[in-house]
């Protein structure tokens, strides 16, 4: 049986606002697709994106990355920050 934990709410909101920075950042890919993944985020750039939509705080921003983190939704490779590539 395969499941996936929901995201809360902060998080949900927190992937969505960097899928469209990254979205302002990429380009597409050869087949003509967006490529979230390979945008140019460090995690503090990460945060202040976060933190300049005004509805996250410092704190709740690093909190949300962890999130996300956890769950599969970004990695980090040194101090990049990387969108997990979905199905959708």
């Amino acid at each position: 049986m395969s499941w996936e934990r929901r995201l809360p709410p902060l998080a949900e909101d927190a992937l969505d606002i960097l899928r469209e920075a990254a979205k302002d950042e990429t380009g597409s890919n050869e087949t003509g697709e967006q490529d979230f993944s390979n945008a140019d985020f460090t995690k503090d750039s990460a945060t202040a994106v976060l933190v300049a939509d005004e509805e996250f705080t410092e704190a709740d921003a690093e909190h949300a990355l962890e999130l996300l983190e956890s769950r599969g939704h970004i990695y980090y490779v040194d101090d990049k920050v990387y969108l997990t590539p979905t199905d959708d």
